[in-house]
Formats: C-alpha cells, sequence, structure tokens
C-alpha cells in the first residue's frame, strides 16, 4: 500500500511538470525562431543598405545559418516577411522593416546557405545561390517579386533565380505570341511547354 501511495504521488507530480516542461519548451523554440528571424533580417539589411548605396550592379554574397522552421522569407518593398512554422505547426508571418527596397526568393532555405546581395538601382535583390539550369514553379508573391507573369516558374542563371522566358511576359522568338499562360493581349506561345521553361523557340 505505501509502494502504491508514493508512485501515485509521484504520477501526480510528473504529469503536471512534463506538462509544464512541454510548453516552455514550444514557447523557449518559438522565441528562438523569432530571435533569429530578427537576427537574418539585420544581416540581410546591413548588405543591402552596403551594395544599393554603393550603386546599381555591385553586391556582396553573405552566409546565413536558417533554423528549419523558417519555411520561406519573402520580400515586400522594405518588407522582410519570414513564414515561420510555431511549435504548434501553425505558420506564423515575422515582419521585419529594412531600410531600402527589396525583392527575391528564398526557397528551400533550411540549414546553411550563401545568399547574394546584389543592387539593381532602384532596389536590391536577395537570392540563395541556386545550381545554374535549376527550375521553379514560383508562388503568386514570388512571381510578383520577380516582376515575373504569374503563375511563373523561375530558373536558376549565374547561380541566381530569375523568370523563365516563358512567364516573363516578353516575346523572346519575336514572333508576336508570348509565354505559356497569357492572361490577355498576345495569343499563348505554343513552343512554350510550361511556366519553367526557358526557350520560345522550342
Amino acid at each position: 500500500m505505501e509502494y502504491l501511495i508514493i508512485v501515485g504521488f509521484v504520477i501526480v507530480m510528473l504529469v503536471p511538470a512534463t506538462f509544464i516542461y512541454l510548453r516552455y519548451s514550444g514557447s523557449s523554440s518559438d522565441t528562438l525562431s523569432s530571435a533569429k528571424a530578427t537576427q537574418i533580417a539585420d544581416q540581410i539589411a546591413k548588405a543591402a543598405d552596403e551594395v544599393y548605396y554603393l550603386g546599381k550592379d555591385n553586391q556582396k554574397s553573405i552566409e546565413v545559418s536558417f533554423p528549419p522552421n523558417i519555411d520561406l522569407i519573402q520580400f515586400d518593398n522594405k518588407e522582410i516577411v519570414f513564414k515561420v512554422k510555431d511549435s504548434k505547426g501553425n505558420t506564423n508571418d515575422i515582419t521585419e522593416v529594412a531600410s531600402v527596397p527589396l525583392s527575391g526568393l528564398l526557397p528551400n532555405i533550411q540549414g546553411k546557405k550563401t545568399l547574394v546581395i546584389k543592387s539593381l538601382g532602384d532596389r536590391v535583390s536577395v537570392n540563395v545561390i541556386c545550381n545554374d539550369g535549376e527550375t521553379l514553379s514560383a508562388e503568386p508573391s514570388a512571381c510578383t517579386a520577380f516582376n515575373c507573369r504569374s503563375p511563373c516558374g523561375l530558373i536558376c542563371t549565374n547561380k541566381a533565380w530569375k523568370c523563365s522566358a516563358c512567364s516573363d511576359s516578353l516575346d523572346n522568338d519575336k514572333d508576336n505570341k508570348i509565354d505559356f499562360n497569357v492572361l490577355g493581349g498576345a495569343p499563348r506561345d505554343l513552343q512554350c511547354t510550361s511556366v519553367s521553361d526557358n526557350d520560345e523557340n522550342v
């Protein structure tokens, strides 16, 4: 009987302690993610300031270590928006504001990555180094960031993402037909096989 009382007492003590630990652990993880997002935003903003004021085509590379629960970073003018999963599995936005206009796309960013920060004159592009020839079907927000037609495809060129020929709103082969998916204006270019196709001639 004494043994059962002791076991029961231990269980009674452990249940709330475990609950408190798990709750604190999740809250602590969310706080660390928020702090890491702020730190990354600060690194990007400082590099962007530097190349922006040096003038068009100036660029630099920085190394950033992304925690696993940051899914995506988007840019909206001067805002840096982090899509972060919390301890409950919900995706939340964490927004930081830079001092210069930014654009770009940072997909698949878990772990250590090298970012290329480049001045485009009126704004600064921020992109993760990718493998030349790699393609990506992008979300509408990413299409807007790259001034691509939406829906769009991106292709890696010189280690950075850009609009594919079949989603850049241009008549690249001069046949009066444009892109894979046309919402109005010139007819669709039937030689585009997808939004990620980078050749309107084939």
